[in-house]
């Protein structure tokens, strides 16, 4: 039972029927910084000792200390990833048995338990590395065909929200609004107002005077308005809005290969920002946090193959697309809530070129200096590269 906390030891008792006594347990390969800002990740085997029978799962803890639940709505978080797991996802996935079996969406890592008191937060996930499925390198861009296969996926799984709102609105409006909206809960708070000045400040630098000149006046006025640009592409509403995933960037997604370079299969995990939104902020947090050059600038051949699927999926409902989310409407959406896409992806690319020696969670740092978070050594070259592409893809296609 070393390190693992008494709860979690009750569930994992559960897991084996009661009969925990008899398995050996070790904790291996906790994850590393910046691969858990709000909690750490235990990946747990238990070994039976005569059987020889394996369980292996990955438990999510939130982080105990205080000062930092204090700073931090860490508890909110996990509630509401325990949320989406045990009633909306549950819900959906109860509604999808519905339609024939291709058609579901089933790329969700099984949560097999949750414990939650009230200064301390557990979820217990089936362990995806054992169905070999594996992360993706952070620091390159996931190729044209991880999106492809991604948002082809995402139309899946918004695809059942939307038909689900379309058929039981009453039930899916009480069922949205459980979930807390993180994102309008950290766009109040100061340190991370900072870290979105500070990220629109060095994405500007990442242009070319003499060069960039036109995109460089386009993009100034985010310097000057950026909280307004964040809270607004967090609060307005649109009547297109489902379930979604909240913090789609590559981390978060594991992969299965064919060979070295054909991606096979995705799953997606951490639903800690799940929230009701238009599936533009799951769409472009995902794009601009990780396509190269390329993908941006062939970017409506992706929304074309996200609508395809996204319609197939609501017609095995009964459901109409052109009523539910046409194509246009969905273009109208991105050019409002891509903003948020714009944020989270330079915020993104700064942690994906950041030093590893240098990556930091909200354990190494005091209440009071909370923007220590973003203010980490990076590799300027290789975020400005992808800064300048994403900054030139916006202004080209009249994004700012």
């Amino acid at each position: 039972m070393s390190n693992i906390p008494a709860q979690v030891y009750k569930t994992l008792d559960q897991l084996v029927n009661g009969d925990v006594d008899n398995f050996e347990i070790t904790i291996q390969n906790p994850n590393k910084k910046g691969e858990g800002f709000m909690g750490e990740m235990l990946f747990v085997s238990l070994k039976h000792k005569k059987s020889h029978k394996e369980v292996n799962v990955i438990v999510k803890q939130a982080f105990r200390e205080k000062a930092i639940r204090d700073s931090i709505p860490i508890r909110d978080i996990f509630m509401n990833e325990i949320y989406f797991y045990s009633k909306i996802w549950a819900r959906l996935d109860k509604f999808q048995q519905q339609v024939p079996t291709k058609y579901h969406f089933q790329k969700i890592p099984k949560c097999l338990a949750s414990v939650s008191n009230e200064n301390s937060e557990y979820l217990v996930m089936e362990n995806l590395k054992l169905q070999h499925f594996q992360t993706h390198e952070k620091k390159i861009p996931l190729s044209k065909e991880h999106y492809q296969l991604i948002v082809r996926e995402y139309g899946k799984f918004h695809g059942i929200s939307f038909a689900y709102k379309a058929l039981y609105p009453e039930e899916y409006a009480e069922m949205a609004k459980g979930l807390v909206d993180i994102y309008a809960d950290m766009s109040g708070r100061e340190f991370f107002q900072n870290g979105i000045k500070y990220l629109y400040e060095i994405g500007i630098e990442s242009l070319q005077p003499g060069v960039d000149d036109a995109v460089i006046e386009k993009f100034r006025p985010y310097l000057e308005n950026y909280l307004d640009v964040f809270v607004d592409s967090v609060k307005l509403k649109t009547k297109y809005t489902v379930i979604t995933h909240g913090d789609c960037w590559s981390n978060n997604m594991m992969f299965k290969y064919y060979d070295a370079k054909n991606v096979t299969d995705v799953r997606f995990f951490d639903f800690q920002l799940a929230r009701e939104a238009s599936p533009c902020c799951d769409l472009s947090y995902c794009i601009y946090s990780g396509a190269p050059k390329e993908v941006l600038q062939d970017l409506d051949r992706y929304l074309q193959i996200y609508h395809d699927s996204l319609s197939t999926t609501l017609r095995e409902f009964g459901c109409d697309p052109e009523e539910i989310y046409p194509l246009q409407a969905l273009k109208k959406d991105w050019k409002i809530f891509c903003k948020l896409g714009i944020t989270m992806g330079l915020m993104i690319w700064k942690f994906k070129t950041t030093y590893d020696e240098e990556l930091k969670d909200f354990t190494d740092i005091t209440s009071d200096e909370q923007e220590q978070i973003f203010l980490t050594g990076y590799d300027k070259d290789a975020f400005r590269k992808r800064a300048r592409d994403l900054l030139c893809h916006l202004y080209e296609s009249d994004f700012l």
